[in-house]
This record gives C-alpha cells, structure tokens and sequence, in this order.
C-alpha cells in the first residue's frame, strides 16, 4: 500500500486557503498512485486559534468543510484533522457545545469503520495538553473523558481503523498529537494501538519546533520501543509546517515528517526545512534526506516571511533602527535575507554617545545589502525635549538615567514616524536577556510589529551571526560585535553599549545571565529559590557554568548574593515591560508572552529566599 505523507502549511484561521491546499495535494497523490494521504492535526482550520473554537459560526464552517473532504476521496483514503463535536452527552466544562480535537478518516467517499464499529470515521484526541501555551482543555474534552459519560471501557474509542483497498488491507492505529507523548498521562494510545497488532501507528500533529525538538521526539519513539519490544509496531508521524501564532508568541512548525520502524529508527522522513512537501512511499521503503544545517537560521528566516505575509500582507517596508551594534545587525541581515533589500530601510539616529565605529558598521552593513538607508542626529530633539521639560517646572539634565530614556524612546518615537510615513511597521531589536531584565525604554526600544530576537541569548546570538557571516560566506556581522568564550568569559572586540552615556557598557554577565534566564523560564521552569538552594549546598558547581561564574567572581558567596539581588530585582521591575512587548517569535521550551506566563509578583520579599540571602551575604 501506498501513503502519501501531506506535510502541509496550514493558515491558521484560513479554512478556505486550507481547502485548495488540501485538494491540490490529493490530486498529487492520486496523480502518484497513493492509496491514502494523510494531513497534519488541524488541518482545516490551524491549531492555534484560541478562542474562535468557541464561536458557532466559525466552528460551523470548520465542520461544513468535513462533508466537502470526504467527497474528495474518491479512489483514495484520507486522514485529516479537525474540530468534532458531540451532539448529546453532557455539555463542556464551560457550559458550551462538546468540542473534540480530531481525526477524520473517509475512503470512497464513506467514514472508514473502526474495528470495534464504534465512531465510524472519527478517532478524537486522549491526551490534551496543558502546559507553556498548550490550553487544550480549555477548549476540548479528550476521548477518555467521552469514554468515561457514555459509560465505555477507556480502551473502546482507541480501537484500530480497518482500512480495506481492493486487495489490499492496512490496519491503523490513529493518534493526534500528544498521544504520543502519553508518558504522563492516565492512558497510552501507542500501547494500546500494540496490543491491538496494528501494522501502524499514524500520528497527526501541529507540534511547534523548539531548539533540539526532533531529539525529544525521537527519544519518546525510543522510550516506547524500550517498553514495547518485539510488540513495537511502525510509527508515522505527520506534522505540519510553517507558522501560527498565540497572538503573542510565534510558533514554528518544521515539517520533520518520520516513519519509525519497529525498532524506534528513522526510516522514513520529509524535509524538515519548515517547508510543505509531498512525499509518497510503501511501508517497506527507506528515504532519507539531509537535514537542514542551521535549522534556526532557517526557521527565523521563515517565521519573519510567514509573518510578514499572513499578518502585514507580504508588501509592506519593514523599518528598522541599526545603531551598529550586534542585535540591529542580525536583525537587519535577517529582514534582507528573508524578505530581500527593497523592503527594509535603515536609519541610524546617532547622539554625542555614539561613537564614529559604530556608525560605520551600521553604514557599511546597508551597503552590503543593498537597503535604503538614512543617518541623522537626534541632538536636537533632545535638547527640544529638555526644553519643554522645563516649562512644566522640571530641571532636566543631560546625565542620569531619565536623560537615557529620553534619547532611547525619541529613537521608538522616530522610528514610529518613519514607518507611519513609509506605510511599513519597525523591527524589535530586543534580546532576551534584555527583556528579562528589562533593560529596554518603555515605548523605545521596546516598540515594534515583531521582535525577532526576542526568544534568543546574547550568547545564542553570538552563535547565529557565525553561522550567519559562514551561510552567506562574508563578514556581513561585524566579527568585532561577536563575543569569543576565553577562561569562562567573553571578549569582544567592541563591547555591547547603548550608547546612552560616556564609556557606557552593558551590564549584564553574558554567559551567566544568559544562563540563568533560560534556566528560569526553559519548561518545566525554576523559581529563583531553586538556583539559591542549588548554590548553598554547592550542587551548581557541578554545572557547565561553573567556569563562567568563577571568572565572574561568583564563587565569592557575597558577589553572588549581590548580583542575585540584581537580577531579581530587575527581572521583577521588568514584567511591565514584557506584557507590552512585540510579539516574539519562539524558538525555546520558555519565551515570554503566553508561553512562560507570569504575574506581576515580587520574589525578594520572600522569608525563604531573603533568609539564604543574608546567609551568603554574611548577615
């Protein structure tokens, strides 16, 4: 038998862009003599919708486009995801109609029976996912809880497709999503589907890429071939590509399309080039491709096109400041390279602070590119400012953090006046570790349609403009602006500043804040408690960061103390900031936005932590 395996890229709320996609990728398969073809979870109507899976008209549409894909297979199968819901049974927890992440399954234009006769067509999810900004219980029922009302044995509604094509006969075990990642939760489809003799397991997913997200998966493959042993049975994993959003994290889908065989290798797979793709193939086949070389240079590059086209149109000028430090280069590389040099415009808006090599590497780097470009002094919207301060009785001066501020937010503001007289939208320059600790001007620095930095470390940063001067092959990011780790620190050959003061430079300890951010928001997240703890009875020297922290003089229990007195004070003053803040694309297990999620409450009034303070401290 053969499969085509529909590695789509699903427009989230875009039913009718959906449906044409769909419809050409069957005629493919057909055209290529599949037997059956199978899309990604969702597929209809995109997985990251939020709340339009509580309103009726919308969900009404998702429904109508079920009829219309079943008519479709004629002289082929066709797996698909899409919404259920249950007419009768008890209503959803929030009093609403029952809503069931599915798997839709139509051959010959007629549901394709279960063994058990039960559900014909249907296969809904088991495990919903609840953590970062997975919400599926918010707006689905699982199949256990089905099970459970309708007073069925828990296995019934995991019971194999049979799926019968002339001579030939395939028997599925259907999963969506999560159900394979059933490690935690009170009932494991991939088991079940085993005992059954399943010839194999299809598992549908919209599952978002993260850094080093294909070595998770293949781990849980392994974890369930350890525990199921000569039982194991094939696994094709199907997901989709591109790009969907929460509203303030983007998330990338990478494709990566797998058939595991039954001992949990790879012997089957798509691109995982973020890229949708076509591929046919018989059970008994093995084709591998290569895999892509810096897979989050790609996935950045294709989240800023898949933005700019599904949010902003793909027309408008994407405006952006370049101050000529590393954060502004990369970002600026990254627009021209993604988007092509007509449609970034540069503008420098130099102080007294900013040096002349500064200057020239923002100016150098336009050139290189191609992009329209602009210099200018914002001296005299400074003085301007202070000139108007002083009539509301304020006696500014030209020092000090608000004279900072000042100069950071006339930066959003011109940027804001460029774009709204070039018709375009400004790139956020931010990084994480900035964002963290808030080192950014409200309504300065801050401003934006997109932050493309904004889930990535200095230190990441570091990594991505080596990769980014070796991809296109010349020094487009300056080597200077690039940290070099020596003896546990970083050296540059021009350190990062602002520019805001004379002799200014960053503060933060690259390497070990770097650190401590993702150690504090990376899924499951720390409480700073847990890094104090961790430091009192020595474990952390046992770490990969011990180096960085001795040649920071943290080993010293009160330069330690006194730094994590810094940090949390900053990172708690910070949470404003980050509410208000671009939408960041997401490429960690933690970013901020409605990923790591959090309140505005403070941590160095806490008994416990204010106890092993002063216990370092010496008090």
């Amino acid at each position: 038998m053969r499969i085509a395996i529909a590695q789509l890229n699903v427009k989230a709320g875009d039913i009718d862009t959906n449906l044409v996609s769909m419809k050409m990728m069957i005629d493919q398969a057909k055209h290529q003599g599949a037997d059956l073809i199978v899309f990604p979870e969702m597929t209809v109507g995109g997985y990251l919708i939020s709340d339009r899976y509580l309103q009726k008209e919308f969900v009404q549409s998702l429904l109508s486009a079920n009829e219309i894909i079943k008519s479709w297979s004629n002289d082929i199968g066709i797996i698909w995801g899409n919404l259920y819901v249950f007419e009768g049974g008890k209503a959803n927890r929030d009093g609403r109609f029952n809503r069931f992440n599915a798997a839709y399954f139509a051959y010959d234009q007629q549901w394709v029976e279960h063994e058990n006769l039960l559900m014909p067509g249907i296969y809904l999810k088991h495990c919903l996912p609840d953590y970062r900004f997975f919400d599926d219980s918010r707006f689905f029922k699982s199949g256990l809880e089905l099970s459970t009302e309708l007073n069925l044995p828990k296995e019934d509604l995991i019971s194999p497709f049979v799926f019968k094509r002339e001579n030939k006969s395939l028997k599925i075990g259907m999963e969506v999503c999560e159900d394979l990642w059933s490690k935690d939760y009170q009932i494991d489809p991939t088991f079940i589907y085993a005992k059954h003799g399943v010839d194999v397991i299809i598992n549908i997913s919209s599952s978002p890429w993260t850094l080093n997200k294909e070595q998770s998966r293949i781990k849980r493959i392994q974890e369930h071939q350890a525990k199921l042993d000569e039982k194991m049975v094939k696994i094709l994993y199907v997901n989709a590509c591109g790009m969907q959003n929460t509203g303030k994290n983007v998330l990338l889908f990478d494709g990566d399309s797998t058939l595991y065989d039954e001992a949990g290798e790879i012997q089957i797979e798509a691109n995982d080039a973020f890229t949708q793709e076509l591929l046919v193939f018989k059970l008994t086949d093995r084709i591998t491709v290569p895999k892509t070389e810096n897979k989050l240079l790609k996935g950045l590059l294709t989240a800023i096109k898949e933005f700019d086209k599904q949010i902003l149109g793909g027309q408008l000028p994407w405006i952006i400041g370049m101050s000529g430090g590393i954060d502004s280069s990369l970002n600026t590389v990254l627009l021209v390279k993604a988007l092509g040099a007509k449609r970034v415009i540069g503008y420098n808006m130099a102080s007294r602070y900013n040096s002349d090599q500064t200057k020239n590497i923002a100016k150098n780097l336009a050139e290189s590119l191609g992009i329209e470009y602009h210099e200018g002094s914002i001296e005299a919207l400074t003085k301007a400012t202070n000139d108007t301060l002083s009539t509301y009785q304020i006696d500014p001066k030209e020092e000090g953090l608000p004279y900072e501020n000042i100069q950071a937010r006339l930066r959003g503001h011109l940027l804001s006046s460029f774009a709204a007289y070039k018709g375009g939208v400004v790139c956020n320059n931010g990084n994480k570790v900035e964002v963290a600790l808030g080192y950014a001007t409200l309504y300065g620095d801050t401003i934006g349609a997109l932050s493309i930095l904004g889930d990535l470390t200095k230190v990441q940063i570091f990594e991505l403009c080596k990769a980014v001067n070796a991809t296109y092959d010349e020094d487009l990011i300056d080597p200077c602006l690039i940290g070099e780790l020596k003896n546990g620190l970083y050296t540059f050959g021009l350190v990062p500043s602002a520019e805001l003061k004379a002799n200014q430079v960053d503060p933060m300890k690259w390497g070990y804040h770097d650190w401590l951010v993702q150690y504090l928001m990376e899924y499951p997240s720390h409480h700073p408690l847990a890094w104090l703890k961790a430091y009192q009875d020595g474990s952390w020297k046992k770490l990969p960061i011990h180096d960085t922290m001795v040649a920071y003089g943290l080993d010293k229990s009160k330069a330690f103390a006194e730094d994590m007195i810094w940090f949390m004070k900053a990172w708690q003053k910070a949470i404003f900031k980050r509410i208000q803040f671009p939408p960041i694309i997401t490429i960690s297990r933690g970013s901020f936005g409605f990923d790591y999620r959090e309140s505005q409450l403070p941590y160095l009034e806490q008994s416990d932590i204010k106890e092993i303070l002063d216990s370092l401290l010496g008090k």
